[in-house]
């Protein structure tokens, strides 16, 4: 489903998958940065994927569709989505250097669009998608189900730091007893055998939400 659209018009299309009895929901988004989008081949992978009974499973290839196609960290006004989220957000940067915050909190269309899914779908993990640091960020929520991701994926733990604006802190903070994180992957493009150790490691971190609600 269309759920919304770029500074420029381009559409933001989710995929929703599973078998209608959700227990836990999962959102993985696969580009956040235009010039940081390998994550799209796995959440292509996971359209392969069987989906565990009871995980509702949401796919956005790309929350930043202007910036993908100019390579470009920002969007098409200059803006890093991910300084855009309401947490702690506060105007800063300069949009010839893109690494503005907007205007206001949530002043893009993009964010905006990425806003109105999650608190709608009040997902129990949500994976976001960087590069180019080779590692899992203990972002928010619980760090059994990020480490236990980087273990399957072959990739360190970190702490990074928390900038104003971030996606998945303010998820974290917005919706208490939820998990949001950041998997930063190499640089480059994720080869065939990588995306699908990936994409085994997000149904595998939809079992361990599933089997905690369930316990």
């Amino acid at each position: 489903m269309v759920i919304g659209q770029s500074a420029t018009g381009r559409r933001i299309v989710a995929t929703e998958m599973g078998d209608g009895t959700r227990r836990v929901a999962v959102l993985v988004v696969g580009c956040v940065h235009g010039d940081e989008c390998a994550g799209r081949a796995i959440t292509r992978r996971l359209r392969h994927e069987p989906v565990p009974p009871g995980v509702d499973l949401w796919l956005v290839d790309n929350l930043n569709p202007d910036g993908a196609a100019a390579g470009t960290r920002s969007n098409a006004r200059g803006v890093d989505l991910n300084r855009n989220f309401p947490w702690a957000w506060h105007a800063s940067g300069a949009d010839r250097t893109g690494l503005s915050a907007g205007t206001k909190r949530l002043s893009e269309p993009e964010t905006r669009a990425a806003y109105r899914l999650i608190t709608a779908l009040h997902p129990d993990v949500t994976v976001w998608y960087h590069q180019r640091l080779a590692l899992v960020d203990l972002s928010g929520g619980d760090s059994r189900i990020q480490r236990a991701y980087a273990s399957r994926v072959g990739l360190p733990v970190a702490r990074l730091a928390r900038y104003p604006g971030n996606a998945s802190t303010w998820q974290a903070r917005a919706l208490p007893g939820t998990t949001a994180f950041v998997v930063e992957l190499p640089g480059g493009h994720v080869r065939p055998a990588a995306a699908e150790r990936h994409a085994g490691a997000v149904v595998a971190a939809a079992v361990d939400a599933l089997n905690g609600a369930l316990g």
